[in-house]
């Protein structure tokens, strides 16, 4: 468990990016005409205004769902991974975008350069709102977590222990019981308590630097001493011991 105190709690939904992306592909298709779209009554009977709030609609709709539902599934946590993330996102609303498009002119458009054109230029509207979001999202984390405390309970609350996040160095599980280190007037000290450590890390996930590096080990990354890496094997050292760090978690400590 944790507890705020003096801090910024505010955090970025994931319909923020829908909806301004949404509202931005509507604007510039209705005042600026991208898509190369018409004037007037379409083929299939719908007016300007309509056509170009339904790509609007249909953005909102596609950026939000996959924000929301899909993204959580994935490993994101690079900034690599997170690029491709959103180059596939945006390809994917090409394609439907590019469906619809041929729905409002009976399927008259269905040739290579009207799909050149929406995926030359819905990227373009995107970019401007997924750049903001991901600005907005990293200075609210980074201002989320200044004067936090962790509380640490066994899985009755009947052991506890609270203490700085900036003092948390890690914790090691063995069976059903948790160790937790940390630092006291500037000693490495140890508590006991009895938790499942996939218990402990769902409850502290809203700090972004407490990261799982082990089956074993859920480690405060802001400590890191150094990093290590000597055939296919990676450690890392924080505060007096040398910790392991597992294949499937290695990409979150090797550039």
């Amino acid at each position: 468990m944790h507890k705020k105190t003096n801090q910024l709690t505010f955090k970025l939904p994931p319909t923020f990016l829908g909806l301004t992306s949404g509202f931005l592909v509507f604007y510039f298709l209705f005042f600026f005409n991208a898509y190369g779209i018409q004037k007037g009554v379409s083929y299939s009977g719908h007016s300007y205004l309509f056509r170009s709030a339904c790509f609007g609609i249909l953005t909102c709709i596609i950026l939000t769902a996959f924000e929301t539902w899909v993204k959580p599934k994935f490993n994101t946590s690079s900034p690599k991974k997170l690029l491709v993330w959103y180059l596939v996102l945006v390809l994917i609303g090409c394609q439907f975008i590019f469906i619809l498009f041929n729905f409002f002119w009976n399927w008259q458009e269905f040739n290579i350069r009207a799909y050149t054109l929406i995926l030359k230029e819905f990227p373009l509207m995107v970019l401007i709102p997924i750049s903001f979001y991901q600005f907005v999202k990293s200075i609210t984390k980074q201002k989320t977590y200044k004067e936090d405390y962790i509380l640490f309970q066994s899985k009755n609350g009947k052991d506890q222990l609270k203490i700085k996040l900036q003092n948390f160095l890690y914790a090691n599980s063995s069976e059903n019981y948790i160790s937790i280190y940390y630092l006291f007037n500037n000693k490495q000290q140890q508590h006991l308590i009895r938790k499942p450590l996939k218990l402990l890390e769902q409850e502290l996930n809203i700090f972004p630097e407490i990261i799982r590096s082990h089956r074993s080990y859920l480690i405060n990354s802001s400590n890191i001493i150094n990093i290590k890496q000597a055939k296919r094997k990676v450690y890392i050292e924080i505060g007096s011991q040398r910790l392991p760090v597992s294949k499937q978690f290695q990409y979150l400590f090797l550039n």
